[in-house]
């Protein structure tokens, strides 16, 4: 209860700042996890929509120039406080190529492994947030024509992220 408090607290005061001062105080984290076997780190963002009154969670991994390469994306958390499993997560993975605006993959959730998306510590004077997570996705859709995917199936694995929320809209 203290915790949707403070969000109603939090939520009027950002209504004040401005669609573009809103985007330059985006703040990015990251992410670890091990993908099929492999340890990574992305950049990870933690987002509470005024409009659309739900928390979407994303995690992407940029080339050396800056362009989006792969995202994991969590989308339409109510509540961010209830662990999260299986059926109950809405998650997808994605690729991308070109400048990062051409869809190369699409991923879905495999709902028969064991996922889940868990909020281990938040702060409430300051939004920060860590958890952790493991997903199993399997190829939905290959959309690059000129190669072939690497994986039909990836594992996410020994997920964790600390970032801050931001409030958007």
């Amino acid at each position: 209860m203290k915790k949707v408090l403070l969000m109603l607290f939090i939520i009027p005061v950002f209504f004040a700042c401005t669609e573009e001062e809103l985007e330059d105080e985006i703040i990015n984290g990251k992410a670890m996890f091990y993908k099929n076997n492999k340890f990574d780190e992305w950049e990870c963002c933690f987002v509470y929509s005024l409009s659309h009154k739900d928390f979407s969670v994303f995690f992407k991994k940029k080339n050396e120039v800056g362009y989006d390469r792969e995202t994991i994306r969590f989308e339409k958390f109510d509540n961010i406080f209830q662990e999260q499993y299986n059926d109950s997560l809405n998650a997808r993975y994605y690729s991308l190529i070109a400048d990062g605006d051409v869809l190369q993959s699409s991923y879905r959730l495999d709902t028969t492994a064991n996922n889940y998306f868990i909020i281990d510590t938040f702060n409430e004077s300051t939004s920060d947030v860590s958890g952790r997570f493991q997903l199993t996705m399997v190829l939905e859709e290959w959309y690059d024509w000129e190669t072939q995917p690497e994986y039909d199936t990836i594992r996410f694995t020994e997920g964790q992220f600390e970032t801050r929320i931001n409030f958007l809209d």
